[in-house]
């Protein structure tokens, strides 16, 4: 099990910790990489945390961890999502359409269709044109010729 995973359920188990109260209980990881992936719990909005005092408490978002069918939340109809995003590679806007690709992966719940607009912003980004360099200048120690 990851360390996501491992935190979420622990976090479950546990509400109302704070992230040096969870990091103690896993002594096996640095502290900082413990808060770092506390952090992104609530990032990628598995976890809650609200303010305490000076110090945020953690709790898990659903009824249980790995649930997410039973969030507060509605979910995201994500299809125009879709639609934009092919609709912009057609017009070949691939930089666009990656950014759209991009949150409508944020937007999905299934990891099918993560992985697929994962597949698809990949496909953007290498068709995108590389900007091309318009200055004038050279870095020192770079000859480009004798003056006269």
């Amino acid at each position: 099990m990851s360390l996501m995973k491992t935190l979420e359920a622990f976090i479950a188990n546990n509400p109302g910790l704070t992230s040096r109260e969870i990091a103690e209980a896993f002594a096996d990881y640095s502290v900082d990489s413990v808060q770092r992936t506390v952090c992104r719990l609530h990032d990628f909005n598995f976890a809650t945390r609200e303010m305490h005092g000076n110090q945020y408490r953690y709790y898990v978002v659903g009824a249980a961890a790995g649930d997410r069918l039973h969030d507060s939340k509605p979910k995201k109809d994500i299809s125009p999502l879709f639609s934009k995003a092919k609709a912009l590679m057609a017009k070949g806007m691939y930089r666009r359409a990656a950014s759209v690709w991009f949150e409508a992966f944020r937007c999905s719940e299934g990891g099918a269709e993560r992985e697929h607009c994962l597949k698809q912003r990949q496909r953007c980004l290498r068709n995108a044109k590389q900007p091309t360099s318009q200055c004038d200048w050279y870095l020192a120690g770079k000859f480009t010729g004798g003056h006269e």
